[in-house]
């Protein structure tokens, strides 16, 4: 079983024929369809580049060369600057800066090279109301006297930029750059204390502030010799498969410090909580900035958690949490991390 839907129609020539000038604006207007089909459908529309709209003077605005795409398909370019003047228009009024194409109804008569021409313009417009298709530059706004007071008055958040539609699901980790698909999140040390366990004494939490975690000099009263100790979840970004890389970097530490980085989460399969160790290492005193390669490091896209904890055996400071991740699309099927 077949069914046909008409589409669209394109001349036919056939030798012998007398072409009229019917036929070639029968053959003009069906490419120019496809044109303005394959604009709106693939690219969209609106400002490709250009046309910044800037104030002149206080009845005056500026709108810079560039080009746009209509709501119809119609590409517009403007070739140079345009001023509008805005003085006709009432005071108070939110003026929308628009661009729309145009086209005459009728050819001009034949110009000294006998040839009829058809005049398209770009029409740029300042008015209270838009024209069908036009694509918004900018809104300005008058004051009580119909005057534009400075450069706040034009507003952009109405302006129509040309985004190219994509299908839902047509970008995938593997049609990113490599720079897109790897990166750091970077991250001061922000950690909640370590919780009594029992009649377990827990060391003293991190002194928090907002670029760094220091362990305190004084706690209770007295010296702090009991260093700190704190756990900092980290989040996440969407499509994340694999940790790489773990920095912690500091100012000082004056005994020794522990590390500890974990894959935590939900096994769904087996309804268990996951806990995977993924580095655990010792740094002695002194100011540190190290960098370790984390093996193992696959996350399941919907149920993995990533956590931190740092202990400390005496004063200490630190500055950066930097881990590496991966969207690498080899790896977006990763089974959950066995507990």
């Amino acid at each position: 079983m077949q069914k046909k839907q008409l589409l669209h129609k394109k001349p036919g020539y056939f030798r012998g024929q007398l072409l009229l000038e019917d036929d070639f604006i029968a053959e003009q207007r069906y490419h120019s369809h496809a044109r303005y089909r394959h604009a709106l459908n693939m690219h969209g529309w609106g400002v490709v580049r250009g046309l910044d709209v800037v104030r002149i003077d206080e009845t005056t605005i500026a709108v810079s060369p560039g080009l746009a795409v209509d709501g119809h398909g119609h590409e517009i370019e403007l070739l140079h600057e345009e001023r509008l003047s805005l003085a006709a228009i009432a005071a108070q009024s939110l003026v929308a800066i628009s661009l729309v194409y145009a086209e005459e109804g009728a050819a001009e008569p034949a110009d000294e090279a006998g040839q009829r021409v058809r005049n398209c313009y770009g029409v740029l417009s300042a008015s209270v109301g838009v024209a069908e298709a036009a694509v918004v530059l900018a809104t300005v706004q008058l004051n009580e006297r119909g005057h534009v007071v400075d450069h706040h008055a034009i507003g952009l958040a109405n302006r129509r930029l040309l985004r190219t539609p994509l299908e839902p699901g047509s970008v995938t980790a593997a049609a990113l750059d490599e720079h897109l698909r790897v990166g750091w999140l970077r991250m001061p040390f922000r950690p909640m204390p370590i919780p009594r366990e029992g009649d377990e004494e827990p060391p003293p939490p991190f002194r928090v502030g907002p670029t760094e975690a220091r362990a305190h000099r004084d706690y209770d009263g007295r010296a702090n010799t009991r260093g700190a100790a704190g756990s900092m979840a980290i989040a996440l970004p969407p499509g994340v498969t694999r940790v790489l890389r773990l920095r912690i970097a500091g100012e000082e530490n004056d005994a020794r410090m522990q590390i500890e980085l974990m894959i935590g989460g939900w096994d769904p399969e087996k309804r268990k909580h996951v806990l995977r160790n993924l580095l655990k290492v010792d740094l002695k005193g002194g100011s540190f900035d190290n960098t370790w390669q984390i093996d193992r490091g696959e996350l399941h896209t919907e149920t993995s958690t990533l956590a931190l904890e740092i202990r400390c055996e005496g004063y200490a400071r630190v500055s950066l949490v930097a881990i590496q991740v991966t969207c690498d699309p080899r790896a977006l099927q990763a089974s959950m991390p066995a507990s």
